[in-house]
């Protein structure tokens, strides 16, 4: 169910009324826990996983720079839209926002500290030990029974 409302310079704005069934859906997603988005196949985290068995440590640094450098942009874009905003519930949105990029910023230190801190010689000893990747062994023909 829908409603126009117009407005005085901008275009109508279109207010949706929920109907019984949508109600009850929304109480029921409501109910539910939501799972993390991305998790560990995130692409970030491939390219950690990449460029620190590539084994050199300026790939490392540019990787981790890079993704640095967007988080920081990211973290000051979210701060001045917290301070701008009049909802209470988007500001506590935002918020919560820049603690998930600041737990990345944290990971990035995490992974700086741990990929590099010791001159390289952990990725040279990832490199070093990566198993080689087997070819996939061709499948046997599917058998057929007399009958």
């Amino acid at each position: 169910m829908a409603e126009r409302q117009a407005q005085p310079v901008k275009p109508d704005r279109v207010v949706y009324e929920l109907t019984p069934e949508g109600r009850a859906e929304l109480e029921r997603w409501l109910g539910e826990p939501s799972a993390r988005g991305g998790g560990f196949r995130d692409d970030f985290f491939l390219k950690v996983t990449a460029a620190a068995r590539s084994g050199a440590a300026e790939t490392v640094r540019t990787v981790l720079g890079n993704q640095r450098g967007h988080l920081m942009r990211e973290l000051r874009n979210l701060d001045g839209l917290r301070r701008r905003a009049e909802d209470p519930v988007v500001r506590l949105l935002l918020s919560a926002a820049s603690r998930h990029v600041e737990a990345d910023l944290a990971f990035v230190d995490d992974a700086e500290q741990v990929l590099l801190a010791d001159g390289g010689a952990l990725l040279g000893t990832l490199a070093r030990d990566r198993s080689p990747v087997a070819p996939p062994e061709p499948e046997a023909a599917p058998t057929r029974a007399a009958g």
